[in-house]
């Protein structure tokens, strides 16, 4: 019986080790969106970040900073858009908490160059190694 339940947790682990992809039509916005939410004065673009769904840190928050300031707080399978003036901007990514979501991977940061009119969609996720991390996506 120890056996039975040992594989079966071993599996439900295992199978956990990293996030999935939503589709922007499919996730939540989020509640907690803090900042560029205000058409800038010049030229801008929009800035869709989706955080992925799954086990791994889904009892914590996921941290989105532009330009190092924080700009939402992310559930899994929420989102939040960012109206980002034109040219380049730092995007970044971490679990943002206490306790055990303190004890998660350092944040991670991208250079997103946005032209005027332009829509980018970017997903957060967290790997198999437990790493957070964004990249452009077209779902």
């Amino acid at each position: 019986m120890k056996n039975i339940v040992l594989s079966a947790t071993l599996m439900c682990a295992l199978s956990a080790c990293s996030t999935s992809p939503v589709p922007v039509s499919d996730a939540k916005p989020s509640s907690k969106v803090y900042a560029f939410q205000i058409n800038p004065t010049g030229p801008y673009g929009s800035l869709t970040i989706v955080r992925d769904s799954g086990f791994v840190s889904s009892g914590c928050d996921m941290a989105i900073y532009i330009d190092g300031q924080l700009a939402a707080k992310l559930a899994t399978a929420e989102k939040a858009t960012f109206k980002i003036p034109a040219g380049e901007v730092v995007v970044g990514a971490g679990v943002i908490g206490s306790g055990l979501c303190s004890t998660a991977a350092q944040r991670r940061e991208r250079e997103v160059t946005i032209q005027a009119g332009q829509s980018k969609r970017y997903r957060v996720f967290t790997s198999s190694e437990a790493d957070v991390d964004l990249l452009p996506t077209t779902l």
